[in-house]
């Protein structure tokens, strides 16, 4: 889920900042700053100034807000590309997947893709041409019926778990 959360996501709140005017990144922070405190919600009462020491967590929690943020402030595009990002990754978190799931799941991710590649591609000095990117649109959703669903593997529940863990082999593997 890193790559999504500190990967992708990155991107996409980075190229939406290098789209926008100087008036509409100050609107967008002035937005995020004005989001009332809500338990269990990260505020970031001065904006996205510093958005590379965001943790996966905290960029969730943009995730929850950033629809209403960039709403007006450019196209009907921006907002469209929160609105289907949001869908595609409350997919991506699914624990078991039907083939009808994959197939929804395949199309969640085309869409965003498409949207994504039309809005931010000349902000993109590679032309979109990442890692991340590839593998999540061409080998995730083969990736999961190989192996399982993607919250089964991630790193965040390795680092977790790995201390509680009675085994000889992990013993000494820290």
């Amino acid at each position: 889920m890193h790559h999504l959360d500190l990967g992708l996501y990155h991107y996409q709140i980075e190229f939406t900042k290098g789209i926008l005017g100087r008036s509409s990144i100050d609107k967008m922070n002035e937005r995020i700053g004005a989001i009332p405190r809500y338990p269990g919600l990260k505020i970031f009462s001065k904006g996205l100034q510093s958005i590379a020491r965001l943790t996966a967590s905290e960029h969730r929690d943009l995730m929850k807000v950033m629809v209403f943020v960039v709403d007006g402030l450019l196209s009907d595009d921006l907002s469209e590309v929160y609105v289907k990002w949001n869908e595609m990754y409350i997919l991506s978190r699914l624990e078991i997947f039907k083939e009808s799931d994959l197939e929804k799941f395949q199309k969640a991710i085309n869409d965003w893709a498409n949207l994504f590649v039309i809005l931010f591609r000349k902000k993109s000095d590679s032309k979109m041409k990442f890692p991340k990117f590839h593998s999540w649109i061409f080998h995730i959703v083969d990736t999961i019926r190989e192996y399982g669903a993607i919250n089964g593997y991630t790193t965040e529940t390795y680092e977790m778990t790995i201390h509680h863990v009675d085994h000889p082999f992990l013993k000494n593997w820290h």
